[in-house]
This record gives structure tokens, sequence and C-alpha cells, in this order.
């Protein structure tokens, strides 16, 4: 009874109760204190090793011309990691498209690719454990981090656009048919422009204010459509142009201009270039009539366009009439673009005719008492197009005659098609749909002979109109382009370099005026004329001709090679248009911008 009553009054008892609870606590938060700072310790110590791991990577892509293993090695080294943290060092490709999901858009390459641009780095480590080894079967617990970081190196460049001179009827006309009307503007209205540089960022603002594009960025504002009007308006509204408005003010009071996609004047070469936008434009700059020029190559596409030349070419009479016809760029490629290393460039098409009155006086000496009356040489060129591949940038470059970019001319690495430069130069006649459709090839089966040259027979009492000759030639040249144009620091945003034989257009209207190639013939209506002198003076007559029919090919030859290479040259620079060549400009470059993607 007594151990009954004992026991029954100390478990009535409440002292000490809290003691007990507490005791029990402890024990609890004890533990999770231990978890709480083992946790603790392998939050701090996977942060570094992902730091660690972000800074491997960002060495290794800083110097992918140079020895980014070595870089790498010494930047886990240079973090107390022993050598063998680096588990892993792939390089690839890695394209910021949006499209795709983030782990597909590093793509695995050799470091010797050429379009290599990313490094992705696998470390691995090891953290401490303190109170939960107590728990566990182990004093540590492995850690892994990666990291994958690229480096956005683009250039700006532009192919074939850059007016080499000034002449206000081709302007005129190039201007005249994207507005579809006459226009009568001095050289100083086109100097005002030429002598204005405007950077594209500037431009782009401007661009997006006036066709209403301000709520998108700027890789969206650079392909939506725009047309001619915005492009003068932006340009006007820059401000920049000082002197003469008149060009622009005419575009303006154009109801019907053409329109176009904003990317075939300035292209962008992916997204990795797009992300940049904002920082890059404004380091390029371009002449404002380098913009409207390269904007109505761009509307004036397919058009038969036709001007008079007032080149002052020697020998030359009256007016030079010129059509042309420029075709549209090869998958729409823009006229200047910004890209990385891969992205291409490619010209239009051209097709041209002249018109050529020469003086009568450059064939002298065709025989006794026979002299020139006129001279008329009807002269087609076709040129295609012209193709540059951005292959390297060198970032390394420091000084003005370092090499800070290179570019193909030839064979494009990374397409495997062929950026040969043609030329054909016919002398003769097509039909006009013919010569009109770019689609075509002119084929010089289909070439007419032309009324040329009429010439007068002057005797003792009379003269006498002789017969008119007609000319028919056909010469063409394949590549003529370096393989390579390298650019050096000095270069950028200074002269266009002109890729190609300086002597092709000299040698390739010598092939043309090659009696060997000459086709020389008589009028049908003159043929009739000289047959009736044939019946009144048969023997000196035929005598006569002869002779004329064979010095009349070397004579060719040597009066008209100087003035029509020279025209020709100067036709062509003035349109911006090299035979056997491009104009390629590098107005920029971007180098270094290293961003971890992953």
């Amino acid at each position: 009874m007594r151990i009954k009553a004992c026991f029954r009054k100390y478990s009535s008892q409440e002292g000490g109760a809290v003691a007990i609870i507490v005791a029990l606590f402890l024990t609890v938060a004890v533990g999770f204190m231990a978890i709480g700072i083992d946790l603790g310790s392998l939050y701090f110590r996977q942060k570094s090793l992902q730091t660690q791991a972000d800074m491997t990577a960002i060495s290794a892509v800083l110097n992918l011309s140079g020895t980014p293993d070595d870089h790498a090695q010494a930047t886990v080294i240079g973090n107390r990691l022993e050598a063998s943290a680096l588990t892993s060092l792939e390089y690839g490709r890695y394209i910021y498209d949006s499209a795709l999901p983030a782990e597909d858009r590093f793509e695995t390459r050799d470091l010797s690719d050429v379009d290599v641009n990313a490094a992705e780095v696998v470390l691995k480590g090891a953290a401490p454990l303190f109170f939960s080894q107590t728990f566990l079967d182990t004093d540590s617990t492995p850690l892994s981090a990666s990291a994958t970081a690229a480096r956005f190196d683009f250039a700006s460049f532009s192919l074939g656009s850059r007016l080499l001179d000034l002449d206000g009827g081709i302007l005129n006309a190039l201007l005249g048919a994207a507005l579809g009307s006459n226009v009568s503007l001095s050289l100083l209205d086109y100097q005002a422009l030429l002598d204005t540089q405007i950077d594209l960022l500037t431009f782009t603002d401007a661009l997006a204010v006036r066709a209403d594009l301000v709520a998108l960025d700027y890789a969206e504002i650079l392909t939506s459509e725009i047309d001619l009007l915005d492009v003068a308006g932006a340009l006007l509204d820059t401000g920049l142009v000082s002197g003469s408005t008149d060009v622009l003010t005419a575009i303006l009071n154009c109801t019907a201009c053409g329109s176009f996609n904003a990317s075939e004047l300035i292209g962008i070469s992916g997204d990795n270039v797009a992300i940049q936008l904002e920082d890059r434009l404004g380091t390029v700059s371009v002449s404002a009539l380098d913009v409207l020029k390269a904007t109505l190559d761009i509307v004036n596409a397919n058009r038969l366009i036709e001007a008079d030349v007032g080149l002052p070419i020697p020998n030359v009479l009256g007016n030079v009439d010129l059509a042309v016809v420029v075709g549209e760029r090869e998958a729409y490629s823009s006229w200047i673009n910004l890209g990385e290393r891969g992205a291409t460039l490619h010209t239009a098409q051209v097709r041209l005719k002249l018109d050529v009155d020469l003086s009568p006086s450059l064939l002298s000496g065709l025989g006794v008492g026979v002299s020139a009356l006129s001279l008329r040489l009807p002269i087609y060129a076709e040129i295609a197009s012209a193709t540059v591949t951005l292959t390297d940038l060198y970032c390394d470059a420091s000084g003005p005659n370092d090499r800070i970019a290179s570019f193909d001319t030839g064979l494009t690495p990374f397409t495997g098609t062929n950026g040969t430069h043609v030329v054909e130069l016919f002398i003769g006649e097509f039909d006009a749909p013919a010569f009109e459709d770019t689609t075509t090839p002119l084929d010089a089966a289909n070439l007419s002979p032309a009324d040329f040259l009429d010439l007068e027979l002057n005797l003792a009492l009379i003269t006498i109109d002789l017969f008119t000759l007609q000319l028919k030639a056909h010469a063409a040249t394949g590549n003529a382009l370096q393989p390579q144009i390298d650019f050096l620091v000095s270069d950028i945003a200074g002269s266009p370099k002109t890729v190609g034989s300086g002597s092709l257009l000299a040698s390739t209207v010598a092939s043309l005026l090659d009696p060997n190639n000459l086709e020389i013939s008589i009028s049908s209506q003159s043929q009739s004329l000289l047959g009736g002198l044939l019946s009144l003076l048969l023997t000196p007559v035929v005598a006569l001709v002869d002779s004329v029919l064979d010095v009349l090919p070397g004579k060719l030859l040597g009066a008209l090679l100087t003035p029509i290479d020279a025209l020709l040259d100067g036709v062509l620079n003035v349109l911006g248009i090299g035979i056997g060549q491009a104009d390629l400009t590098l107005d920029g470059v971007a180098c270094g911008k290293v961003a971890l993607v992953r």
C-alpha cells in the first residue's frame, strides 16, 4: 500500500517537465543545426565551384585563337583546385536562338573549326561533412559544376555599294526610276549627302519613328517592311545633312515608292549579333549617299534604267546613252551586314548597254579616198554577282598594322559555292525582252550584227556613200579574284578594297575587239548599192573594198581600245560596279564580348 501510494503521489507531480522537454528539443535542434551547417557549407562550396567553372569557361573562350587549354588549366590551378578537377573541356558553336531549347544551342566542334565561339567545362570537387558524417558513412560528398561561355565577335562590312564618283545624269536616272518621274538635281545636291556621315544607331532610331516601329527592338526594326520614303525621311530627321536637302525632299514628295524589307539594307547574321545591336550599331558610320544609293538599288531591282552619260572621254561625240538593269541580290543579301565568322554578302548581277557615238576620225587611213561618216558602237555587258565571306576575325590585334579580319572572295569555305566574278561583253544587238530579263543569261547565239560604220568614197568629181559595215563580237572572262583579302586595324572604316584584277577590264575589251573575235559584214542595203557600183567600176571598187576589210579589224583594235576601255571604266565607276571586281569595305569590328550562356 505504501509503495502504491508513493507511485501515485510521484505521478501527480508536474515539476521538472520543462527540463525533459528542453532536453528532447535540444537533441532535435542540435541535429538540425548540424544538418544546417553542413548544408550551408555544401551550398557555399557548390557556389564557389560554379564560380570557378564560370571563370574557367571564360578564360578558355577569351583565348580561343591561342592556347585555351593552357589558360583553362591555369585558371583552375589559380583557384586552388587540383588540375584533375577539370574533368571536361569541350569547344563548339553556340547559337543564341530563342526557338531552340537551351540545351540544344551548343554544338560540339573541333577547336580548329573556324566557327568555334564557345567553351563548355565541367569541374569536379568534394565538400567535407562535419556533423552529418555521424549519420552517414562518409566524411565528404562529391560536387560538380558546369559552365558554358560564348564569345560574340562580329564585323560590319559592305560589298560593292560604294559610289566611286558623282554623275548627276546617272544618279538622277536611278532616283527617277524609283520615283516614277523625271528628276533634275545638281551634283551639289548629291554632294551634301556624300559629305554626311551617319551612324547606324542614329539612322535606325530615326527609321523606327518614320516607319512607326518604335515599339519594336532593333532586331525587329531591321527585319520590318519599310519604303524609300521612310529611308529618306530618316536621313532628314537625323538633322545631320548639312547643305542641300533637295534630294531627300524630292523623295518625300513621292506618292507611290517601292517597299522592301529593311534586312535587304542592313542585315543581321544570327541571334548572336542581334542581342548586341544596341551596343554596336552606334559604332558603324556610313555615308548618307551610300545609304540612299543602296536603297535605290534595292527598289530598282529588275527595272530598266536609262540615262545620258556625260563623261569626258576623248574622241566620244554627242551623248553616250546608257541602259542598266540590276537584278536582285542573291538570297536577298543586304547591302551592309553585321555578322560573325561565316557571314556572306552577295552583290547583284548587273546588265548594261552603251550606245556610243565615236569620232569618225579614229578610223583614218582606211584607203585612198575612203573616209568614215559615222561610227556607232553598241556594247552590252553582263556582270555576274560577287561574293565575299567573313572567314576570320583576329581579336588579339592591337597595332594599326595588325591583321584584324580576313574575307574569302573565291571558293566560300562554308557553303562550297563558287564566288567567281564573270563578265561577258558583246558588240551587236539583243532584242529588248532578252536584255531586260536578268533571269536568263545573254546568249551570243541570239546576238544580231549592228550597224556601226558608214563609209564614203571620195572620187575626183563625186562623193559616193560606199557601204555600211555591221559588227558582231563576243568576249568572256572567268574568275579573276584573289582567293582572300585581309584588313588591318588601320583599314577599319577606311576606303574600300577592290578585290580582283585591275587589268581585267582592259584585257576583256581587247579580247572583244580582237580581229579573231570580230565578225564584220556589209549590210544588205549596202550590198545592193555596192552591186550597182561594181557594175560600173568593177576592178577598182573590188580592190578598195577588199583593202578596207583587210585593214579594218586591226584599225578597230588600235583605235577603239583606249576610248572604249576608258568609257566602260568611267561608267562602271560612277555606278559603283567593277568588272571582275568587288568593292569591300570593313565598317567596324566588335571583338571580345563574352557571356555566360549556360
